[in-house]
């Protein structure tokens, strides 16, 4: 089959997709969080403020994970627990606040307590308190405990029950986050795996059973996959090349230094204008004459 491609091409070598019992890599291309900074904290965040984390962009990928607290001013720390796989840009952090909840509750004038609160399913520690005449400007949910909301301030009002409105007005914490660049860049394929009900895009060579066969994973599932050209079938898939000039090629066989050939998309000005065989990089594509020119094969990083 001509000299097998290395397997630094198929996935990821990221812990922990290096896995000799499949030949190959097991993970997908892409990257792995290297650091993510928090810029700011933020203020006034509750406890009940949650921060999520985007999705690899590559199908297969893991996601990364995160944990957060939350200080007595109400700023943000997150931190990385799994710095993930599978992306070629930088993952974002959305902070939710927590919903605003409305209920009713006794106030009792001087107390720090408000008591028989109907729902306090929602509330937490943090939330800023409003109510006409019952409430001091800037009063803050301490704690709560069964039906009973602990104030960071005294209340105004004499007792009586009134309808009291809870808010998260965390804001402005900020951050950035930078991808790792240790990751090995991986061949980017589109398969339709036996079994599966579509093409699909991202998916990861896992090994590589001859110079057009490979096994291969997608979101679909396994199976071996067949180099060609034009509309995918089950037991096919496409690696596409492209040259300096822009235009593209399916790639029907792959070694470890040349690559066949057959024109994609041809704007009259393709190097390969008939099936030939070419050398090939996932760098940048290069030279002009038949034979020698360098296409570029597409990969994720």
């Amino acid at each position: 089959m001509g000299r097998p491609i290395k397997d630094k091409f198929f996935g990821s070598s990221t812990t922990p997709y290096q896995n000799a019992n499949t030949g190959g890599r097991t993970g997908v291309g892409g990257e792995s969080i290297s650091v993510l900074t928090v810029t700011s904290t933020g203020t006034l965040y509750s406890q009940g403020t949650t921060v999520s984390i985007s999705a690899p962009n590559i199908t297969g990928g893991i996601p990364a994970a995160i944990s957060q607290s939350i200080d007595a001013s109400g700023g943000l720390t997150v931190t990385v627990t799994n710095v993930g796989t599978g992306y070629t840009t930088a993952p974002t952090l959305t902070v939710t606040t927590a919903s605003v909840r409305t209920t009713a509750g006794t106030s009792t004038n001087g107390s720090y307590t408000l008591t028989n609160v109907v729902a306090v399913t929602g509330l937490y520690a943090g939330m800023k308190v409003d109510a006409p005449y019952a409430m001091q400007a800037g009063t803050y949910i301490s704690s709560v405990s069964g039906n009973s909301v602990i104030l960071t301030k005294t209340q105004t009002a004499t007792t009586a029950s009134n309808s009291f409105t809870f808010t998260d007005v965390g804001y402005g914490f900020a951050n950035t986050t930078t991808l790792a660049t240790t990751a090995f860049n991986a061949i980017q394929i589109i398969s339709y795996v036996p079994g599966g009900s579509s093409a699909v895009t991202n998916g990861d060579i896992m090994k590589q059973e001859g110079s057009r066969r490979y096994l291969v994973q997608n979101a679909q599932g396994q199976g071996i996959c067949r180099l060609s050209t034009g509309t995918l079938v089950a037991g096919q898939m496409h690696i596409i090349a492209t040259d300096s000039a822009g235009d593209t090629y399916w790639v029907t066989k792959l070694t470890s230094r040349k690559a066949n050939l057959y024109p994609r998309s041809n704007t009259g000005t393709s190097i390969y204008s008939t099936i030939r065989v070419a050398p090939w990089t996932i760098g940048s594509a290069s030279g002009t004459t038949t034979g020698t020119a360098i296409v570029s094969i597409s990969h994720t990083i």
